[in-house]
């Protein structure tokens, strides 16, 4: 008689399951970008809209910046699980936030991922009126001047902090960082002078470098990104065996019925692969890609264990 009854659970499970899909999406779709307009999760999360809304509703991009990011995951985690609510993030919120944040950490538990979208290459960037022209010429003049410069970042935990702290430790340098909420206000301050570096993502910076308000002294990718291939790489210029790379991913509230999920992730590739996507996001240095959830658990657990070891070195403590 148990066989039967959780036989007939199981049906009823799976009966409820497949109606939810075939009414999937049942109204807007919102992906959360937990950080201001103009930067690459923005690029992201205005591509993927024009996708998801493909499943036949409209889907809205919802800016909530604050906290490296972590004020729009924490919204986006208390979301119903019902595919809805989406969540962009750039690598470090997943692989280095948790190592810095208790919070972080709890907030994870309540998300999954999706689905990779894309790499973006990062450059090493200075104002124009920074007297240097190379890469080598920027680490002898921080020789020179250690501990007088601020270097700009997008947030405590971010890609453009960790990269720094990893750069910094690798060439020998000393600044400090100055931090912003987000890509758009930091690389304003950039261009102004008011810090003397960062190391950011091509959609933030590719515009600046090529109408001459930023240099680009080089690229922190093992090889010259597409985009800009005249810039050399950290790793064949001042530091052999220098590679980083920020990838973004797309994340769901914890517990998205399986059907659905089963039918985002496809609706997912076919967006990030086709024709426009690829041309609109490879004109800004981004190259676009898709995968399964278990890829994206994959390489957030490998990158967490690279970056433990920077931040322990370079004493990085997240406020909560």
């Amino acid at each position: 008689m148990r066989f039967w009854k959780n036989l007939l659970l199981l049906s009823a499970f799976c009966l409820a399951g497949a109606a939810h899909a075939q009414t999937y999406p049942s109204g807007p779709i919102t992906i959360v970008a937990p950080y201001p307009p103009g930067g690459a999760t923005d690029l992201y999360a205005r591509s993927l809209a024009n996708g998801l809304a493909e499943m036949g509703q409209s889907a809205v991009v919802d800016n909530r910046a604050g906290a490296s990011g972590m004020i729009g995951a924490d919204y986006a985690s208390k979301r119903p699980a019902d595919g809805h609510t989406f969540l962009i993030g750039a690598s470090s919120m997943f692989s280095v936030l948790p190592l810095l944040s208790d919070r972080m950490k709890d907030i994870y538990k309540n998300i999954e991922p999706v689905s990779l979208l894309g790499f973006n290459p990062s450059y090493v960037v200075v104002p124009e009126s920074l007297p240097v022209n190379t890469i080598q010429d920027l680490v002898a003049y921080l020789k020179a001047n250690p501990g007088k410069f601020g270097y700009a970042s997008a947030g405590k935990g971010t890609s453009q902090h960790v990269f720094m702290e990893l750069f910094k430790q690798r060439a020998g340098v000393d600044l400090f960082p100055v931090q912003y909420k987000g890509s758009g206000p930091m690389v304003i301050d950039l261009i102004a002078g008011r810090t003397v570096m960062a190391i950011e993502q091509g959609p933030a910076v590719l515009t600046h470098i090529k109408s001459g308000k930023l240099k680009a002294l080089a690229v922190t990718t093992a090889k010259r990104a597409q985009a800009m291939p005249n810039v050399p790489t950290l790793a064949e210029t001042v530091l052999p065996g220098f590679e980083a790379v920020t990838w973004f991913a797309l994340y769901a509230p914890a517990g998205m019925p399986k059907p659905v999920l089963n039918r985002v992730v496809p609706q997912v590739a076919k967006t990030m692969n086709s024709p426009e996507v690829r041309e609109r996001l490879a004109a800004v240095g981004v190259e676009p890609t898709a995968s399964t959830p278990e890829e994206v658990a994959r390489r957030q657990a490998a990158e967490t264990a690279m970056w433990r070891d920077v931040i322990a070195r370079s004493k990085i403590v997240l406020e909560d």
